[in-house]
Order: structure tokens, then sequence, then C-alpha cells
């Protein structure tokens, strides 16, 4: 009797813990990253992504360009430009109008004058 309740209970945790690890749960998630120039990152609370170059060290600015991978959506552009140009703050975009759990590549590029050169940082892949 104490045998074929163990074996129960050890099935039953089996499959509750397969089960578990199945459930597709929701891929969204938020990031910050530093870019050298600045930071890039998205809030998947409020679908907000946002730029923001650093203010130090004369002109700087952070492009950001999605691109939906998973299906269509939004597929907007921001640049921020640093407090050289006039704007301290950060730049954002909302994402409220894709569909969840759509997969975006986010390409990156920044500018500092004293480098006088454009410099790609790479890609951000995430879900909104």
């Amino acid at each position: 009797m104490m045998k074929n309740l163990l074996k129960t209970a050890v099935v039953g945790v089996t499959v509750a813990a397969a089960t578990f690890a199945l459930a597709h749960p929701a891929l969204a998630n938020s990031f910050s990253t530093n870019v050298g120039d600045g930071t890039v990152s998205y809030n998947d609370g409020e679908d907000r992504l946002c730029a923001q170059a650093f203010n130090t060290e004369g002109a700087r600015w952070v492009r950001v360009t999605l691109v939906p991978l998973s299906r269509s959506g939004p597929s907007p552009t921001i640049t921020d430009r640093n407090n050289y140009y006039g704007h301290s703050g950060s730049t954002c975009t909302s994402l409220a109008t894709a569909y969840e759990d759509t997969r975006y590549r986010a390409d990156i590029t920044s500018y500092w004058g004293e480098r006088g050169t454009t410099v790609s940082r790479g890609s951000v892949t995430f879900y909104s």
C-alpha cells in the first residue's frame, strides 16, 4: 500500500513539473544596456523603448531602429541627442500597439563629436 502511494506521488510530482516546464509563459522582457555613448532600455510594463545620450564631453547621440522579427508591428527609429543639442532627457517611443510577445531586434548606433564618427553598437533582441 505504501509503495503504491509513493509511486503515485512520484508520478504526480513528475507530471506537475513537466506541465510547468512546458507551459508557455509570456515572453516579454525589460532591459537596460549601456551602449558607450548612452543607454537604451525597454520597460515591458509600460511598453516603452527609450534611448538616452550621455550629457558629457560634447555632442553625442544614440539612435535605435526597431525591426519586428516574429510578426508585423511598429518599426520606429528614435534618436536621442544630449544637452549639447539642448536636450538633456531621454527620447522614448511606445510599443503599446504591438502584438503581445512580438520579437524585436533593436539596432543601435551612436555618435560622439570628439570621435567624429558614427559607431554601430550592435543589436538587442527582446519581446514586447
